[in-house]
């Protein structure tokens, strides 16, 4: 239970901090909007990781970070450029297909096996996120289908979950030659820090805009950093496809962000579609092992 609960908390903070940049980021660039959360969480990550024991390092620990690293920088730069481009609730529902790609890569280099309950509930899911893009006034399925990959800031987003895919495994290899705590601030206070100065010296971000939004850059950056904290303690105590399958209950919270915040359409029929999520998070939490 304490796994399903962190993923809800990592679910909530991931897509809080997708509604809260495009709400008061979106009209900077790509790089200013994505470059804002790295920045801003770099405080509150030096703080932990100054609090958290250092464990003893194996080798593989900096394997796996290498491996972590490109699929984690294309996957969040994708993400930051769909919620940038498209509307939430036509961009956010593809990261729903992030469960399917990891129950490849958790197979592959973690060994986790799924049983048929939890194969069900991750289909549950990806379905959920098929019907999310259905128009009730073209009834043909095909139409659906070829709507989800007309919009590219799905297609963006789609390649998104397909790096979160390999990120989720490699992070949690990582977890397992450290600590849970301790790789999550170890990685992104590098991860933020390097990026944040390689765009500032390319002179791909303003930095002086960035500060000059004070107040909502540090929301930003604790959103990120209570993502990066519950994901982390969360993915270190439960099988990966799991606890990112809950997670992207971040879709259903999304799609009430872009009810509220941004009046967009068709909301009714992408929250029958959301419960179809719902259903597929309950069935891997009872049923799931």
């Amino acid at each position: 239970m304490i796994w399903f609960l962190l993923s809800l908390s990592s679910a909530f903070f991931s897509a809080s901090l997708s509604a809260w940049l495009k709400k008061y980021f979106s009209d900077l660039s790509h790089f200013e909007l994505a470059i804002c959360p790295l920045f801003y969480s770099i405080l509150p990550l030096f703080i932990a990781y100054l609090l958290i024991p250092k464990p003893e390092f194996q080798i593989e620990y900096w394997y796996s970070l290498a491996q972590l690293l490109p699929f984690q920088t294309v996957g969040f730069f994708c993400q930051m450029i769909a919620i940038h481009i498209s509307p939430l609730s036509l961009t956010m529902p593809f990261l729903a297909f992030t469960p399917a790609f990891v129950t490849i890569t958790g197979a592959i280099f973690l060994n986790e096996t799924l049983n048929i309950w939890g194969i069900c509930g991750i289909m549950a899911i990806v379905a959920g996120a098929y019907i999310i893009h259905i128009d009730l006034k073209d009834r043909r399925m095909f139409t659906t289908i070829s709507s989800m990959f007309k919009n590219i800031g799905s297609l963006i987003m789609l390649m998104a979950a397909f790096c979160y895919g390999f990120a989720a495994v490699f992070g949690k290899k990582a977890i397992l030659y450290s600590s849970p705590l301790y790789m999550g601030m170890h990685f992104f206070l590098l991860f933020n820090g390097v990026m944040t100065i390689i765009f500032i010296f390319s002179g791909k971000i303003r930095i002086n805009i960035l500060l000059q939004r004070y107040p909502q850059g540090m929301i930003a950056g604790l959103a990120m950093f209570g993502d990066i904290f519950s994901h982390c303690l969360g993915v270190s105590i439960a099988k990966v496809a799991y606890f990112v399958s809950v997670k992207r209950m971040n879709i259903i919270i999304s799609i009430v962000y872009a009810g509220l915040l941004f009046n967009e359409k068709n909301l009714l029929v992408r929250s029958f579609g959301a419960t179809f999520m719902v259903l597929g998070a309950i069935v891997i939490l009872i049923f799931g092992s």
